[in-house]
């Protein structure tokens, strides 16, 4: 008799089993669910993309802005650089122009 006293009651037993899978649900759902890790994890991959896209943006916009104002204001190495990179030279300067090689076609 003494060991049915000490016996916790089937619904007892039931409560604390639904208690733990009720736990490993919502384990579950925050990791694999609509906004947990794996969408946490992807989102900060995105937003380090985004950063560096937004860095390189920056420093582009810079060198851009650089270029111009040392155009306005009339510095000659910056006119020449311009000139040779859109295809110009001096007199007497020797431009090769090369194709551009056709993409590769793979089979």
């Amino acid at each position: 008799m003494s060991y049915r006293k000490n016996r916790p009651s089937y619904k007892k037993e039931l409560y604390y089993i639904l208690c733990i899978v009720a736990v490993m649900v919502i384990l579950l759902f925050s990791f694999w669910g609509p906004g947990g890790y794996r969408d946490l994890a992807k989102a900060r991959l995105d937003l380090q993309a985004q950063r560096a896209n937004g860095e390189d943006l920056k420093r582009r916009n810079y060198e851009k802005t650089r270029t111009i104002d040392d155009l306005k204001n009339n510095n000659r190495d910056a006119w020449e650089k311009h000139a040779r990179e859109n295809g110009y030279g001096r007199e007497g300067d020797i431009i090769q122009q090369l194709p551009e090689k056709p993409p590769k076609q793979s089979k």
